[in-house]
């Protein structure tokens, strides 16, 4: 289960390089309103990614929570995910993040 990772490891990487990229630019000055919706853009991804690292961790460690997040999905959707090989980093993962 390589998604919650990935989620992980793109949340961080937008939370250091997207101020940075808004820092060098010069048209922030100029357009300060489009600034602050890239900047809550930046956040936004960011929680989001985190938020649903931890909801898939979750449902990786809990069947509860699993059954709640897959209730609607195909089976097919269920076995990509591979819900079954999380190991015991999806508790700590999904606590952590929580």
């Amino acid at each position: 289960m390589m998604l919650p990772a990935a989620l992980l490891l793109l949340g961080a990487l937008t939370a250091v390089v997207g101020p940075r990229l808004l820092a060098r630019a010069d048209w922030p000055d100029r357009e300060p309103v489009v600034a602050l919706w890239m900047w809550q853009c930046v956040v936004a991804a960011v929680l989001v990614c985190c938020a649903l690292s931890m909801t898939l961790s979750a449902a990786a460690a809990w069947h509860a929570v699993g059954g709640h997040v897959f209730a609607t999905a195909p089976g097919a959707v269920v076995e990509a995910y591979a819900l079954g090989t999380a190991g015991p980093w999806a508790a700590t993962t999904a606590v952590a993040l929580a």
